[in-house]
């Protein structure tokens, strides 16, 4: 009797595409282990918190392609994985730019409304009484213009 062996071929690990958080590491590791990616995640913040975790994690997303990719050479992969890396990074410092840049911008908006407030009800109280807000409404019109301009300027250097 002649039997037909079949060879089957070993699965590929990959990244996933579809179930990722950051790159896809976890996603793609539970498929290939057949595990619900959460757990792999979890092992992910117990290696985090013991400091070997962000360095295995970015190991692995620079040599393990995703699965559109698994048909290219190593160097292909790895030259991808890293301009992924440098692209995700340059977009989270950005982020963090922006966020930045809306924080002070609300710091300054914070401030002027407190001072425009407490401005405003002690002159309610008498205060100032001598001096009169209203006249000079063009003035801070002028500043918050200077401001404006100022802060463009900074912005394109």
């Amino acid at each position: 009797m002649n039997k037909k062996e079949t060879v089957s071929k070993p699965p590929k690990l990959y990244r996933s595409e579809t179930d990722r958080v950051l790159a896809g590491v976890a996603g793609g590791l539970g498929e290939y282990f057949h595990l619900d990616p959460v757990i792999i995640r979890l092992i992910f913040i117990v290696l985090f918190l013991q400091g070997i975790g962000v360095l295995l994690y970015l190991i692995l997303w620079v040599v393990i392609p995703t699965r559109s990719k698994l048909e290219k050479s190593s160097q292909e992969i790895f030259k991808d994985n890293a301009q992924e890396i440098r692209g995700k990074a340059e977009a989270w410092a950005e982020n963090f730019r922006t966020q930045a840049r809306r924080q002070n911008t609300q710091l300054w908006l914070g401030i002027f409304v407190i001072f425009l407030g407490s401005w405003l009800l002690l002159t309610n109280f008498g205060f100032f009484a001598f001096f009169h807000l209203e006249k000079f409404w063009p003035l801070l019109l002028i500043l918050m213009g200077i401001a404006i301009l100022n802060k463009r300027e900074n912005g394109q250097r």
